[in-house]
């Protein structure tokens, strides 16, 4: 598994320039409802963990942390997402396992997420992915990991002929977030590759702001949870189009919420509430749509490829989303892409 070659193109360059795509990890994803979980280790305890390109950092749970006997220290910092923020601690780690690799002496975060009986012990992030090339294909429950070597255009996508290209944004280049453009109904918006949302949603914000009108009237959609405590209510409503790269995808049905209304904080000496995260994504595309596409996140080159593998790309909203059903299909598509 570790340091197979998966792929080598052949041409009439030398050896020496040709592409080769050597992948030093394979890893199976198991969906538990619409979380994407793939599995490792915690001082030799298995346990599964959320695969989260949205999360900047990756972290256990303190519910995690007790059961393994792990000591906690209190942090003077924040974690921010949908629901506001957690208060942090810290947790050392005597060795963690995951795709095959073992890191030890660990420092990570802990917060105070999850229960007994809860399927995952944390979340898996950016920091752990973002120096690789991830190849991510839910629906094949299959993610891969790789160091291309004298790469650079699109023969990376390896498995098809025909995909589609988006150019990442390096607008937070802390966050280690996998973001790009869209347009949204002629508009450009900033867009969150989030494999962690189990559901696709558009900031009200940033429908505001870019003066984006969605073509029928809000519904009600339930409320969904993140990080913070505070639910978040989301309505739904149609767009004509989204362009995604070169993808286009009609009368698209899409959840829009106040998904950062929560992420404010006041300042010493001041006390007028600011945002903590500058640069906020104005939509995210969760693990709906990744369960409709085979995505490579090509951090070598800056960009991400996808290709589209069939059905509904966003799920029809359930009332709540917070515990949706487990593999329950959705009601009907949500939109089928006409490939230009």
């Amino acid at each position: 598994m570790l340091g197979g070659v998966l792929l080598a193109w052949a041409g009439a360059a030398p050896a020496r320039d040709t592409c080769k795509m050597v992948q030093i990890a394979e890893v199976d994803v198991t969906m538990n409802g619409q979380q994407p979980l793939v599995a490792a280790t915690i001082n030799g305890h298995a346990v599964q963990m959320i695969l989260d390109t949205g999360a900047s950092k990756s972290l256990i749970w303190r519910s995690t942390a007790k059961e393994l006997g792990l000591l906690l220290e209190n942090l003077r910092g924040q974690f921010y997402g949908v629901g506001g923020s957690e208060q942090a601690s810290s947790v050392f780690l005597d060795d963690f396992g995951f795709a095959g690799a073992h890191v030890r002496k660990l420092s990570v975060f802990a917060i105070g997420r999850g229960g007994p009986g809860d399927a995952t012990a944390g979340v898996i992030g950016e920091d752990l992915l973002s120096s690789i090339d991830v190849e991510i294909d839910l629906s094949a429950g299959k993610v891969r990991m790789f160091k291309p070597k004298n790469c650079s255009g699109d023969e990376v996508v390896y498995w098809s002929n025909e995909f589609f290209m988006v150019p990442m944004q390096d607008l937070e280049a802390d966050s280690g977030w996998p973001e790009a453009e869209v347009s949204l109904n002629g508009h450009t918006e900033l867009v969150l590759f989030d494999t962690g949302a189990a559901f696709s949603a558009v900031s009200d914000e940033g429908l505001g702001l870019s003066g984006v009108t969605p073509e029928t009237p809000l519904s009600d959609a339930g409320s969904t949870h993140g990080i913070g405590a505070k639910g978040v209510e989301t309505k739904v409503a149609k767009f004509p189009q989204l362009i995604i790269g070169q993808e286009t995808i009609q009368n698209v049905r899409l959840r829009i919420a106040n998904l950062f209304g929560n992420d404010r904080a006041v300042e010493t000496g001041s006390r007028i509430p600011r945002n903590v995260v500058e640069n906020r994504p104005d939509m995210i595309l969760g693990a709906d749509f990744f369960r409709a596409h085979r995505v490579l996140i090509a951090r070598s080159q800056g960009k991400i490829y996808f290709t589209y593998k069939g059905g509904p790309i966003f799920s029809a909203p359930p009332r709540q989303l917070a515990a949706p059903a487990p593999e329950a299909p959705p009601a009907a598509p949500a939109g089928e892409p006409p490939h230009n």
